[in-house]
């Protein structure tokens, strides 16, 4: 199971390691669909559809992705610099995990080296 969860754990450290350099954005009006959240869903997706690949059953890479997200989030309030909670992060996050999980379910049999 650890070697078909590895390419989730490298990219969750990848997540992680972005998630820690200051954030470089203009702000954006609320209403307006910002450049970083689609980079979180399209983030959290891919998580979630590698995570989907190690653990099969649909729910736990949405549950997995989504806390994990909502944990960086809280990392980055209390121990990044120049980073702050926010909460539609977490929102975009959970969608790109369900995203994911979509894209897994119609797509995977199409990639032969998804195939257990």
């Amino acid at each position: 199971m650890l070697k078909s969860l590895l390419p989730a754990l490298l990219w969750a450290s990848i997540i992680l390691l972005l998630s820690a350099h200051p954030q470089m954005g203009v702000p954006h009006p609320i209403w307006v669909i910002q450049p970083d959240k689609i980079a979180h869903a399209g983030a959290y997706a891919l998580l979630a559809f590698l995570l989907h690949y190690g653990f099969r059953q649909p729910l736990m890479p949405v549950v997995l992705g989504t806390v994990y997200g909502i944990c960086i989030e809280f990392m980055q309030q209390a121990f990044f610099y120049g980073r702050q909670l926010d909460v539609f992060d977490m929102v975009a996050n959970l969608v790109g995990c369900l995203l994911g999980v979509w894209f897994f379910s119609r797509f995977a049999h199409l990639l032969p080296f998804l195939r257990k």
